[in-house]
């Protein structure tokens, strides 16, 4: 059986650049970063320019995000043709939407796509403990005496008989 090469694998197909759909997605990276890619048909850049003619060209593409949370909201200058941007947020477990639009020379912010909400994941333990997975009664007293008592891991848990000892010189 042989191995098959990476024209075998595709058969030749390749991923569309785009596919013709208006759309912002929103995703959580880890606490502190979100991810979103676009993509933003023709047919929609030329409703834009015509609903505020002479000033859509003039504007500066940027991408607001939002805390559900707080309602903070922060403007990201992106470049025109970016598909995809990373987005650096200082608060966790917090609620996130993007709008994706132009800011107009008089100030306004046109929004052309808004996107999904997002939830970051907490940055700390969680403060709840399954009691599916608790300690027997008996052996939580016991391990705990013993870690209030100042006893190292190895107190507490002595290596077993047979295992070879690492021995410090």
């Amino acid at each position: 059986m042989h191995a098959p090469d990476r024209h075998e694998l595709n058969a030749g197909w390749m991923l569309p650049r785009s596919y013709g759909v208006d759309r912002l997605v929103l995703m959580p990276c880890d606490p502190h970063k979100l991810f979103t890619y676009w993509e933003i048909t023709p047919q929609l850049e030329k409703e834009m320019s015509a609903f505020y003619p002479g000033t859509w060209e003039m504007g500066r593409t940027m991408l607001k995000l939002l805390n559900l949370d707080t309602g903070n909201e922060e403007k990201i200058a992106i470049e025109v043709f970016a598909t995809s941007w990373y987005l650096d947020v200082t608060d966790a477990d917090q609620s996130y939407q993007a709008h994706l639009g132009r800011e107009l020379p008089d100030g306004t912010f046109a929004t052309m796509l808004t996107s999904n909400t997002v939830r970051t994941p907490r940055d700390s333990l969680s403060s709840v403990i399954d009691p599916r997975w608790r300690m027997f009664a008996f052996w939580q007293h016991r391990y705990n005496r013993k870690i209030m008592c100042g006893y190292s891991s190895y107190d507490i848990f002595p290596a077993k008989q047979g295992a070879k000892e690492v021995q410090s010189e």
